[in-house]
């Protein structure tokens, strides 16, 4: 979560939108999806909503409205290391929601504080050398028996690999393999679940994405994520 994210606050969904022409969908569309994808995910373990939620990574807060929206009796707390993006997201004014500016190693908040922390395309602008480090601070502030969804663009799908490069703010960052995610889970000592796969087909061909769910191990789609718990 590089400062250099402070100079693109106001074009951020732009650029987004931008990536995303190649499935004819939105940056919108895409927050919808991850938060369905993870609030189904929940519902099918018969885990009860959520109610502290950290978006680890939040930038401009779009995803908080999101979130705000899908999980009405949740706390939620954003934190990220670009002060603009952050004032940006505190200048929605969205209820019970708190964004944090924070360089710092260690998050701001107490020993399992959360039930759920998301994080989306954050980890690729981290320098992995420090990766383990975060995933064991993550894994300090869920709580026992809470969920850790990490969202990563895919690089074994080529369309993601060419979105990447034509992205000015992920210029010179290194995309995470999926296994390799899952191994850093694993080392915060959370149960991590195999990489999932999302995203095959584009808006136009809609009509076929009922199949999706039966895709997830296939990793061609443009995006996965992993889903790694704490302990009881």
């Amino acid at each position: 979560m590089p400062s250099e994210f402070d100079s693109y606050v106001q074009d951020y969904k732009a650029i987004i939108d931008r990536g995303a022409a190649l499935t004819g969908e939105t940056f919108e569309y895409f927050i919808e999806l991850r938060v369905d994808t993870l609030a189904g995910e929940l519902a099918a373990t018969g885990a009860g909503a959520p109610l502290r939620i950290l978006d680890f990574g939040c930038g401009i807060g779009a995803t908080e409205k999101i979130l705000r929206d899908r999980f009405p009796a949740a706390s939620i707390h954003g934190v990220d290391a670009s002060a603009e993006s952050v004032k940006a997201a505190d200048s929605m004014g969205l209820r019970d929601v708190t964004f944090h500016f924070s360089k710092s190693e260690r998050l701001p908040f107490e020993d399992g504080a959360f039930d759920l922390v998301y994080s989306n395309g954050t980890f690729h602008h981290i320098d992995h050398g420090k990766h383990p480090a975060v995933f064991a601070e993550l894994r300090r502030v869920l709580r026992p028996g809470g969920h850790l969804f990490v969202f990563e663009n895919n690089p074994l799908n080529p369309l993601s690999v060419r979105a990447m490069r034509q992205n000015p703010f992920d210029a010179g960052t290194k995309m995470l393999l999926p296994w390799y995610l899952r191994r850093l889970v694993r080392s915060a000592l959370l149960t991590a679940r195999a990489p999932k796969y999302y995203v095959f087909y584009p808006k136009q061909l809609k009509r076929l994405r009922w199949s999706e769910r039966y895709l997830r191990s296939v990793p061609l789609g443009a995006q996965y994520y992993v889903w790694g718990t704490k302990g009881a």
